[in-house]
């Protein structure tokens, strides 16, 4: 032996549909930070309703398993990993700057919902003028304030706290994705967003898995 202590890692496995939903900001996590997990993706409804469901701690999905522990509810999911990848901030404060921007985009992700869900196709129209006109403006007026601010703190990072990749980079990311996806003009009067998602896109750890990751309506 050699006095060396070899660290001892957990084993992960995230389970959720096959879509990225509300499992995606856990899945970049981890690439983010490059550690192993299985990505259990439930593609078969008999398999969710007849065997899973029932095994699960709150009936509901994603869940993060963790040496065969299991862990409900998503932001629950995504803050404990970013703990754990150090991908959180580096202060008390920062972690409430990455915590906050989290919760926005939950805001965000719960009225874009409305659109997707809405069968009448003249109250899917209304709801979608009101993202346009409203709901995206909205946030995207949140989200350049917060990224100006962290820039004026003499950071030229780029990112929304502090000066590395945090959760809330991953979270305003991937919350605009399925948006973008219908409505592609969002960023167009927002250089500072359109920067932020290139970046991302082009990130030495996330870039391969983006490129090439399950095309998913959401």
């Amino acid at each position: 032996m050699n006095g060396e202590i070899t660290a001892i890692v957990p084993k992960y496995k995230l389970i959720y549909f096959d879509l990225r939903g509300r499992g995606e900001i856990p899945r970049l996590l981890f690439h983010a930070a490059k550690v192993d997990f299985v990505d259990d993706r439930i593609d078969n409804e008999e398999r969710w309703f007849n065997s899973l469901k029932a095994k699960m701690p709150q009936q509901v999905l994603p869940v993060l398993e963790v040496d065969g522990k299991q862990l409900s509810q998503s932001l629950t999911i995504c803050r404990y990993l970013a703990r754990e990848f150090g991908l959180i901030g580096k202060s008390n404060w920062e972690q409430a700057q990455v915590e906050q921007i989290v919760d926005t985009m939950d805001d965000l992700r719960a009225e874009v919902a409305k659109w997707i869900y809405e069968k009448d196709a003249a109250e899917k129209n209304k709801i979608a003028s009101k993202l346009r006109s409203e709901i995206y403006p909205k946030f995207t007026g949140i989200l350049e304030s917060i990224i100006r601010e962290n820039q004026g703190n003499n950071n030229s990072s780029g990112y929304f706290v502090g000066d590395s990749l945090t959760l809330a980079d991953l979270s305003v990311f991937e919350t605009f994705t399925f948006p973008l996806s219908i409505h592609p003009d969002i960023f167009d009067d927002h250089l500072e967003l359109q920067e932020h998602r290139q970046k991302i896109e082009t990130h030495k750890h996330l870039a391969e898995y983006i490129k090439n990751r399950p095309v998913r309506p959401v």
